[in-house]
């Protein structure tokens, strides 16, 4: 209600603007001096009029489309919607589990969010190059000396020895508590009473920069940690980032667990993400690069942050069957811009608008049915822009005050963590409204990508 008044009083504004320039003008070409006729007719009736010719137009255009016959613009039936969105592959969403600078939970997260304090703050620690503090979203649960000992003895009696930095310390640890409680999930809710459970696939969203024998390290760590909590160890496949490919994104892996019509084999999967850049290395890093936010690089800067999400996936037909709360996921969609965000000169939403209208048709909804979007957008302007840009056309419905949150303002740059987070999100909100939700990533300088999370039809 707020931004229609807005743009309302914009369009008075400007018109009576435009009106006025030509009048004064006009009379200042012709060196006329205008009397109180001329004053009323260029200042009042002619601005007036042009609002109101507006106003006609608009009513007119509206009237006519009321006309058009209804074969041509009738919503599919409710019937045949929950065809097409049984027909669509889809993965549910049973649980998930998240360990963010904001909160231990989905739950906790949302709620920090709508009270407005998940945010980055100063950081006492880390500090830019010009040695004043650096902006920082830093977690309290990253810092564990106990769990550490525990992982290092334990990849010593592997023989493996122990090589994380600090950062990948505290990546490790948040990874850690979310595979434990989605483990634990896994087991209560998936496991069969009887027979061999299916073959649980472990994918690691591991940061791209860790060196191939520290992924391994930290996949066997967090492949046991599952196995503590009652998965057979034979029955679990786990893959880091190296062994699916480097450059492997969270859509992208998502993309490879949705159901085929030719592999109907029952599914559950673990998907988590992890990783953290509280650490002056990675502060010096960025500055080195510019890359840093900072008061003379705010439109580029990146602020650090860490965290880690995971979700509990499995088929829909399994879901129906353990009778735990779920949501849906899919489609999903990746798309890459033909340059980068960061070097644009122009905000342009039509990748994310393509996709939002691509993503409704595949899952058989419309757009007006969508409640929220949730992405990763974090503090830079054109990025904020951008999300702003799919929201103001095309999802009139959704608020921009309180249906679109943006999960970067407290996340930070954390590699794969925001977006799987956005997910997180989605899947809370989604149950808790009883509507779809829109997923969008476009905090990337080149990827853009979007899913739909929706209860179950």
């Amino acid at each position: 209600m707020t931004a229609e008044w807005l743009k309302l009083g914009a369009i008075v504004v400007i018109t009576f603007f435009v009106c006025w320039t030509l009048a004064v003008g006009y009379w200042h070409v012709t060196d006329h001096n205008p009397g109180t006729g001329d004053l009323a007719l260029g200042l009042l009736l002619m601005p007036v009029g042009v609002l109101f010719a507006f106003w006609g137009g608009q009513k007119a255009i509206m009237a006519r489309a009321a006309f058009i016959p209804a074969s041509t613009s009738k919503p599919a039936s409710s019937s045949s919607r929950v065809d097409a969105v049984t027909t669509t592959p889809v993965l549910a969403i049973v649980a998930t589990a998240l360990r963010s600078p904001h909160g231990a939970s989905a739950e906790e997260l949302a709620s920090a969010i709508a009270e407005n304090e998940a945010r980055a703050d100063l950081d006492k620690e880390l500090v830019d190059d010009n040695g004043f503090p650096a902006m920082a979203a830093r977690s309290e649960d990253a810092l564990d000396e106990a769990l550490q000992d525990e992982i290092a003895e334990w990849l010593s009696s592997q023989g493996i020895q122990t090589l994380f930095s600090a950062e990948q310390w505290r990546a490790l640890t948040l990874a850690t508590g979310v595979a434990s409680e989605l483990a634990s999930l896994a087991a209560g809710e998936l496991m069969p009473i009887e027979g061999q459970p299916p073959t649980l696939q472990l994918r690691l969203m591991l940061p791209h920069d860790w060196a191939s024998d520290v992924q391994r390290a930290a996949t066997m760590w967090l492949k046991h940690t599952v196995c503590q909590y009652g998965w057979p160890e034979a029955s679990i496949a786990a893959l880091d980032s190296v062994e699916q490919n480097p450059a492997i994104t969270p859509t992208a892996a998502l993309a490879k667990l949705l159901p085929t019509p030719s592999n109907d084999r029952p599914l559950v999967a673990m998907v988590i993400a992890c990783a953290s850049l509280i650490g002056q290395e990675s502060v010096d890093r960025l500055a080195a690069s510019s890359q840093l936010f900072t008061s003379s690089s705010q439109a580029r800067g990146q602020i650090p942050g860490e965290g880690a999400a995971g979700l509990l996936l499995t088929d829909l037909r399994q879901a129906q069957a353990c009778g735990a709360e779920f949501a849906l996921l899919g489609p999903i969609d990746e798309q890459r811009r033909d340059s980068s965000a960061d070097d644009a000169r122009r905000v342009d939403s039509t990748l994310l608008l393509d996709m939002a209208t691509q993503i409704g048709k595949a899952g058989a909804i419309e757009l007006s049915q969508i409640a929220m979007i949730v992405a990763d957008t974090a503090h830079r302007s054109n990025r904020v822009l951008e999300l702003m840009g799919l929201s103001a056309p095309a999802l009139e419905q959704v608020d921009a005050a309180d249906d679109i949150v943006r999960i970067g303002l407290g996340s930070g740059s954390c590699g794969a963590v925001p977006f799987v987070t956005v997910l997180v999100l989605a899947r809370y909100h989604a149950l808790e409204r009883n509507a779809p939700v829109l997923c969008i990533g476009n905090e990337d300088p080149i990827l853009r990508s979007a899913a739909l999370v929706r209860p179950p039809a």
